[in-house]
């Protein structure tokens, strides 16, 4: 019988299971390039060297034969992310697994055989219930120790939850109207301002959020945002062979966005603005958003994972909802069939 334990954010579930596995100053754990500051940054807070695994360009996720080859006797845990919703595969290594299932609708990957997985429920993600995150502890001794250490966190101060409250209501407003994507630039600058919460903090080491448990609107909303999310399961499906028939492109299983490589991608990302289509940059580096002297300071080093960087310059994804039209799936493709084709990759 599994664990469950809600927390502030998906970040804030990850930190709570590295704790429980008693990781400490100077441990490693290896993570892939390719993904989000957003899994770096508990690392980071706790004083973990981050040890990047290049990719597998079939699934995105981390290659297995890289992460048995960054395992070293420092090594506390490994993350097994599951990259756009598409299935990556879990090698045996000796330590601890974690899969980071944010890009997945609960129940649909099963992660029972790692010591525990974690979701997220933000905006982009495929269940949004306002901020949340939740840990899944298969592992009986892990979850002794997280259930232990739950009762120091705390429910958000009110004045959280109440900013918590009203980013949900504009999420629903916009995603309704259909103008999300146009929105995220606006986000983004918002969110560097902290007017809002933006995915990653400049200083994430402070964050009075990492003792936070979930708030109590998104506790309340998630089982039906997660049950909504199932039942669009067939639709997104739907949709996700209409991209292959389209694209020629071969994923297995309904992925949360569907990966295209190009040659030219800000041409890709120009295009499909001018079309009013949406189509995602991210991740545009090795742990996106980082760049230079942030990404160095994250413990990446340029050229470590050429698979990943290649896959940061040359991938766009597009959205696989249940609300995608056929003719937004043609019209995308029609785009992209413009550019110039990718001859390999890294």
């Amino acid at each position: 019988m599994s664990t469950v334990l809600h927390y502030y954010r998906g970040r804030v579930a990850l930190h709570a299971i590295l704790e429980g596995l008693h990781a400490r100053p100077g441990d490693e754990v290896v993570v892939q390039a390719y993904t989000c500051a957003a899994v770096v940054e508990p690392l980071l807070r706790m004083g973990l060297r981050p040890v990047y695994a290049d990719i597998d360009p079939a699934t995105f996720g981390p290659d297995p034969a890289a992460v048995r080859a960054a395992v070293g006797p420092r090594t506390r845990a490994v993350i097994v992310q599951h990259t756009f919703g598409i299935r990556a595969a879990v090698p045996a290594v000796g330590v601890p697994v974690i899969e980071d299932c944010a890009h997945t609708v609960p129940g649909t990957i099963d992660s029972s055989g790692s010591a525990a997985a974690f979701y997220s429920f933000e905006w982009g993600k495929p269940v949004v219930a306002g901020l949340g995150g939740t840990a899944v502890v298969h592992d009986p001794g892990l979850a002794a120790a997280m259930s232990e250490g739950y009762g120091r966190y705390t429910t958000p101060p009110a004045r959280r939850e109440m900013i918590t409250e009203a980013e949900y209501a504009a999420f629903r407003l916009v995603s309704g109207a259909g103008v999300l994507w146009r929105m995220r630039a606006l986000y983004r600058r918002l969110a560097g301002m902290g007017v809002v919460t933006g995915s990653y903090a400049t200083d994430p080491w402070g964050g009075p959020e990492y003792g936070w448990r979930m708030s109590r609107g998104t506790r309340m909303r998630l089982p039906s945002r997660i049950a909504a999310g199932r039942a669009g399961l067939g639709r997104r499906r739907r949709v996700a062979n209409a991209y292959r028939q389209a694209l020629g492109v071969d994923l297995p299983g309904v992925p949360h966005r569907f990966p295209v490589a190009v040659a030219d991608k800000q041409r890709a990302l120009r295009d499909a603005a001018a079309a009013g289509l949406e189509l995602g940059d991210w991740f545009a580096t090795p742990v996106h958003p980082l760049a230079g002297a942030d990404l160095a300071g994250a413990g990446y080093r340029a050229g470590s994972c050429p698979r990943a960087e290649w896959a940061a310059a040359h991938v766009v994804t597009c959205p696989v909802r249940a609300s995608t039209r056929p003719e937004t799936v043609a019209r995308a493709a029609a785009v992209l069939a413009r550019l110039e084709p990718v001859v390999s990759h890294a």
